[in-house]
């Protein structure tokens, strides 16, 4: 004997209900920066952003976030084969430094759309306006001399040092002391061991903008 008509329509609203409860994913916040990075050409601006996506499915369950600017029309897809996703307590932000243009040329001020889709397809959009000029600030500097470090900021309000393995993941970053230092110092032992370049970061928090030196080996 099958299913009576009562327990098929209790069956049916349960799984209306369950259908009901699938939300499309959110943005709640977006972090932006225009830094210059080195290249052959000399350096050149690039895009750094991340942005707070929250999914009731779980961060696993986002797939895609795309950086757009409609107006000259670019556009920049970020997965998990290419974005950086990071862990800020209960918070799950997802995005990628180093965007820039094809030709490298200046980006363009104004409204960049940042859009989340999560494995049913379902998206999310936040717009960010991104404006100012890039401040007229000297280049922080590194040497790397005798096994010390010395670094100088160039006026900028912040600077950090950074250290990379030999396929070019960032192990550690810190706040540049006032005297030269060597790398164990820095890093400690364990990151020391792991370095392979290590750069100098300028930052300036009111313009959002930022400076890396150019790369150094250190091995």
């Amino acid at each position: 004997m099958g299913p009576g008509p009562a327990l098929i329509m209790t069956l049916a609203l349960a799984l209306l209900s369950l259908g009901c409860g699938v939300k499309a994913p959110t943005i709640e916040a977006v972090e932006w920066r225009i830094e210059l990075q080195q290249g052959t050409q000399g350096p050149h601006e690039a895009l750094s952003v991340f942005a707070r996506v929250h999914d009731e499915a779980g961060s696993d369950d986002v797939e895609e976030l795309w950086v757009s600017q409609d107006q000259e029309r670019l556009a920049w897809k970020l997965d998990s084969g290419t974005w950086v996703k990071r862990m800020e307590g209960s918070d799950t932000w997802f995005g990628a430094p180093g965007l820039s243009r094809p030709d490298l040329a200046p980006l363009p001020r104004g409204d960049y759309r940042i859009t989340a889709i999560d494995a049913a397809g379902d998206r999310a959009e936040k717009t960010v306006q991104i404006v100012g000029s890039f401040p007229a600030l000297p280049p922080p500097s590194l040497v790397l001399r005798g096994g010390q470090i010395s670094s100088h900021g160039g006026d900028w309000p912040e600077l950090l040092l950074l250290a990379f393995d030999a396929s070019g993941t960032l192990l550690a970053s810190k706040s540049a002391p006032p005297k030269s230092s060597t790398l164990s110092e820095l890093f400690g032992s364990d990151i020391a061991a792991k370095t392979r370049e290590l750069a100098a970061y300028g930052y300036d928090p009111a313009t959002h903008s930022g400076y890396y030196t150019t790369r150094i080996a250190v091995k």
